[in-house]
């Protein structure tokens, strides 16, 4: 970094975008995937579409396969409920989209015992 002060808006603008507009936002892309929950009134699917589209904007020349695997640990790993974690990791689905269709079934019936009680 230059010591000196800048001589013009030019520099200046070239100066501050270099600190604070990195070049390379796949830093910001992994560490959003990694700290991204789902919301209150999002539902699986549109969960799942968020964290696939940081994974690809993260990750853009991992393979497609290993990149849905990595989307899948997130997901598991990211659910609201302990015991919907648990029962969706216990059917040993590696999937996203089967971890998805079982969570939102199971997700389904928990809601629905919850309103009977």
């Amino acid at each position: 970094m230059n010591p000196l002060p800048p001589q013009d808006w030019s520099e200046l603008k070239t100066l501050l975008t270099r600190r604070f507009q990195p070049r390379d936002l796949t830093a910001v892309y992994k560490a959003q995937f990694r700290t991204r929950k789902r919301q209150k009134s999002e539902d699986i699917p549109k969960y799942v579409d968020a964290l696939q589209k940081l994974a690809e904007m993260a990750w853009p020349l991992l393979d497609p396969i290993t990149r849905d695997e990595m989307v899948a640990d997130q997901f598991l790993n990211r659910l609201d409920s302990h015991e919907l974690r648990v029962q969706v990791a216990a059917t040993g689905i590696r999937r996203i989209e089967d971890l998805m269709r079982v969570a939102r079934s199971l997700e389904a019936v928990e809601n629905q015992e919850m309103g009977h009680e």
